[in-house]
């Protein structure tokens, strides 16, 4: 399960450095949004910073560019173009983020990268969600109203500092630990994780009211280190542990005192569920059957998700992450409330990586930010300067599988010659028959070996990698009829019935929701690939 030498917690991720992006003017919205650290947003003429916690809404038409400081972790979310109808505020506007609302944002940003199936949130509805939600208040989380679910969660407000696993509490009401995350998910907006996270940072607050030293509270409430807990006590409150305690004990009702009333507290969590305070929760999803024209890194952030290449299967979990080869067919489905990031990736060499070669790797906690810093960094332009996106790919990517994909000479397989030849010429009409007498082999073993190595058929893995390759050049900007014809259809229409069948929305619709994306993609700087110059996990 761990090719790496040592436990995972020893996998160093490096310094997270500060990022910058030239000016530019974009025509959609976008959301500055800074989980933790600091940044900064230049719009126009005024320059806005913006602290862990707080976004900043810029409109269509501004001219803006961004920056973070060092050891601070910030996502751009570039928002769908609103197709000729004024969609959120008309100005630069700033919002604090609500408690609870991070996931939901980390999702909204990956579901604007493209690669998932569906759309993403309109620009005004996701901004009126998020601002209704606004309060400015560190509000205990909702509690969720089934028997099972409620009684863990008063366990949770009465012993936050336990380390009870997620399995253990669910073990102990009777019910599978997939439906506890069911219940959390749906009746309170929050993953448990998230969930309990939350009651522990508020827990938190009366003691640190009380003057408790930082390393007792952590301890108190469930964090291992004083610095983990300020960690995650700025990524939910906006500020440190020390900020809010001077800030809180300056205020008129100075000093507070905790009760241990479970009525009294089990009511207050009753009294402040407004609607809206938390945020919708993360849908299921999955990335379209594909054939990657790079190797790609690929990370459970939160939750889970099943990935399929060629004949194996994977039950990924929080903080696993694994290697999508180029060239094979693969699939990743991600259960509602969970996460699947891409990290990283490496150009193919026209080699096929078999799926028997794949391990996984199981990442800290404690590397969360680093993680999430480098996953914005290879997916928009917001990075440091010479940033390499290769980095944790080779971190990820151990044993026999590094020497396969670091390999600069393609294997000689003649059906590794073939997914490379169509991979270069996807418009070549030849039937597997045609091709079998171009190489000199036998047609059946070049069925068989073909479907061994990519994992499904010739005709299967032609039409994978076709739409594979028209999504990238759909991205691009190419006209949909360019398209077709660059990739051998014998006329538009045929091309657009396909990408419907394939995609559930026609080929102009793709492009209408993915060029300014592209734009971004286009300005970060890339290792050179056979296939496709834009390594997206589409």
């Amino acid at each position: 399960m761990l090719p790496l030498s040592g436990r995972p917690d020893q996998i160093y991720m490096g310094p997270i450095r500060a990022g910058r992006t030239e000016p530019s003017t974009g025509r959609s919205p976008l959301l500055f949004w800074v989980l933790a650290g600091s940044g900064r947003v230049r719009a126009g003429s005024a320059v806005h910073e913006i602290p862990a916690g707080e976004l900043l809404w810029i409109p269509a038409g501004v001219r803006y560019a961004m920056e973070t400081d060092s050891n601070s972790v910030a996502f751009p979310i570039l928002l769908p173009p609103s197709d000729g109808v004024t969609d959120g505020p008309a100005t630069v506007t700033r919002l604090r983020v609500p408690p609870g609302w991070e996931d939901r944002l980390i999702h909204e940003f990956v579901h604007n990268l493209g690669y998932l199936r569906g759309d993403a949130a309109k620009p005004a509805s996701l901004f009126e969600m998020i601002a209704q939600a606004d309060d400015g208040s560190t509000s205990l989380p909702r509690l969720p109203h089934s028997r099972e679910a409620f009684e863990i969660a008063h366990a949770l407000l009465r012993t936050p500092g336990t380390d009870d696993t997620e399995g253990q509490f669910a073990k102990r009401a009777g019910i599978s630990t997939r439906t506890l995350q069911r219940y959390f998910v749906e009746e309170t907006g929050l993953t448990f994780t998230r969930w309990r996270l939350r009651a522990r940072i508020t827990a938190s607050l009366e003691y640190l009211k009380q003057e408790r030293e930082i390393s007792w509270i952590a301890n108190e409430v469930g964090f291992e280190t004083g610095s983990g807990f300020t960690r995650a006590f700025r990524a939910q409150v906006g500020e440190s542990p020390s900020d809010y305690r001077r800030r809180a004990l300056s205020g008129p009702s100075g000093r507070s005192t905790r009760t241990d009333d479970d009525q009294a507290l089990v009511r207050m969590l009753a009294e402040s569920r407004q609607p809206g305070e938390s945020a919708p929760p993360i849908p299921a999803n999955a990335t379209w059957p594909r054939v990657n024209g790079a190797h790609v890194a690929v990370w459970v952030y939160r939750g889970q998700a099943r990935v399929d290449v060629a004949h194996r299967s994977w039950e990924l979990r929080t903080g696993e992450a694994m290697i999508l080869p180029a060239g094979v067919r693969n699939t990743v489905t991600v259960p509602s409330g969970s996460l699947l990031l891409p990290l990283g990736f490496r150009a193919s060499n026209g080699s096929t990586v078999s799926a028997d070669a794949l391990e996984t790797v199981q990442f800290s906690p404690d590397d969360e930010l680093a993680l999430l810093h480098t996953f914005v960094a290879a997916y928009t332009p917001l990075r440091p300067r010479g940033h390499d996106s290769t980095a944790v790919f080779d971190i990820i990517a151990t044993g026999p599988l590094a020497q396969t994909v670091s390999n600069t000479s393609p294997a000689d397989s003649i059906a590794t010659r073939l997914a490379a030849t169509i991979a270069v010429r996807p418009a070549d009409p030849r039937t597997l028959e045609e091709w079998a007498q171009e190489f000199g082999t036998d047609a059946a073993r070049l069925r068989r070996e073909f479907r061994t190595e990519t994992g499904t058929t010739y005709p299967q893995w032609r039409s994978l990698s076709r739409m594979t390759q028209a999504r990238t050049q759909l991205q691009l900007g190419i006209a949909p009829g360019t398209v077709s014809r660059n990739l051998g259809y014998a006329h538009p229409p045929a091309f657009s019935r396909a990408f419907r069948t394939a995609h559930g929305i026609s080929p102009q619709r793709f492009q209408s929701q993915s060029v300014e994306r592209a734009l971004w993609l286009r300005s970060v700087p890339r290792a050179a690939e056979p296939s496709t110059r834009v390594p997206h996990i589409h």
